[in-house]
């Protein structure tokens, strides 16, 4: 039976504690494996689970252990990127953002060394760029990342650290919790970015993209961008005057739905314009794309903090003050729960018409 161990290791500015595992035959040790973590319960967690494999394995277990590979952070990263079925289920933002992870120091941190402590350097670095609810989603993210791991490649992870670290994280402001965006389009950045893109022409790796028809049609429509991405010819009828907008995201992100919605004037007009120039997808480029040119252009403009998305919200307050219902509304946003309308949006526009 394998025999533990914890022991404090002092210097002068901390203590931290150094858990040993021994297999050992009539006083004679016959393999150990040592580790040394910043916390007690850091070093008990670890020194338990290394234990057990010594009971199951013996002394091979733990030579094994000795032996193996380091796997890194970033190397579950690159697995949960690369490997089904993790990789087709990955939402366009969290692959962003682990994409983004793998250029920080916390990739290069071995698994069996990430801690609690880790974690908050990790955050301490992040916050000298971004605001706490973007570390949270880096914390959530490589949480999820770690489990998936453990689930589909059996690479083994103690993820309860995140449950350690997050309280004390959100408690002294570096994480928290998304806030809903009240950002509209303010007085003149509509005409601002009209006129600066009449102008100027927008180009990625050297093919034209056609952003002002993109912000246009977002504004009239309230299409997210990849539903822009993905509109085909044959999901305009022009006879209907009706664009069939495919792969809708729900409150359950895994299932998807299709919506058939009335087009405003000018949106069919835009439409019909791509149309008569591509075959396929009327706007082929990628959402990160044109999310990207979208952000340069913003920041030329000296536009401050309108995301694409805001886009969404300007159109269906837009709406609302023009008379429309919330049922009709939904229809065309494609939003399934209509107190999203009324609770987010309908708050924020100007003025409503009275009632006839």
């Amino acid at each position: 039976m394998a025999t533990k161990a914890i022991e404090p290791v002092c210097n002068q500015l901390n203590t931290r504690y150094k858990a040993r595992v021994r297999v050992t035959y009539k006083g004679k040790t016959l393999a150990q494996c040592c580790r040394t973590f910043d916390t007690y319960p850091e070093a008990k967690r670890w020194v338990d689970r290394v234990a057990k494999i010594a009971d199951r394995e013996g002394a091979e277990g733990l030579k094994r252990l000795k032996s193996n590979r380091t796997i890194t952070v970033g190397d579950v990263i690159l697995m949960i990127l690369n490997n089904e079925p993790t990789a087709q289920n990955l939402g366009r933002s969290k692959k962003s953002n682990l994409k983004m992870l793998l250029k920080y120091p916390i990739a290069s941190t071995p698994l069996e060394s990430l801690t609690a402590t880790v974690l908050y350097e990790h955050c301490k670095l992040r916050r000298q760029s971004v605001k706490p609810q973007s570390v949270s989603h880096d914390i959530s993210n490589l949480c999820t990342a770690l489990r998936d791991a453990k689930t589909f490649f059996g690479v083994p992870s103690d993820t309860s650290i995140f449950n350690d670290a997050r309280s004390s994280l959100q408690r002294h402001g570096f994480i928290a919790r998304s806030e809903a965006r009240h950002r509209r389009l303010m007085s003149g950045e509509s005409e601002k970015v009209t006129a600066s893109l009449k102008v100027k022409s927008i180009s990625s790796k050297g093919e034209l993209i056609p952003l002002l028809e993109i912000f246009e049609l977002a504004v009239e429509m309230g299409l997210r961008l990849g539903e822009i991405s993905r509109i085909q010819g044959n999901d305009i009828c022009k006879r209907t005057r009706t664009l069939t907008v495919h792969q809708r995201k729900s409150p359950n992100k895994r299932k998807k739905h299709t919506n058939v919605i009335p087009l405003t004037h000018k949106a069919m007009n835009i439409l019909i314009k791509r149309q008569q120039t591509e075959g396929g997808k009327l706007f082929p480029y990628s959402p990160n794309t044109i999310g990207t040119n979208w952000r340069k252009l913003t920041k030329e403009l000296g536009i401050h903090d309108l995301h694409f998305h805001d886009l969404r919200t300007e159109a269906a307050c837009r709406m609302f003050e023009a008379g429309m219902n919330v049922v009709e509304i939904s229809k065309i946003t494609g939003h399934q729960d209509l107190n999203v309308l009324n609770k987010h949006y309908l708050p924020l526009c100007t003025y409503l018409p009275e009632a006839a």
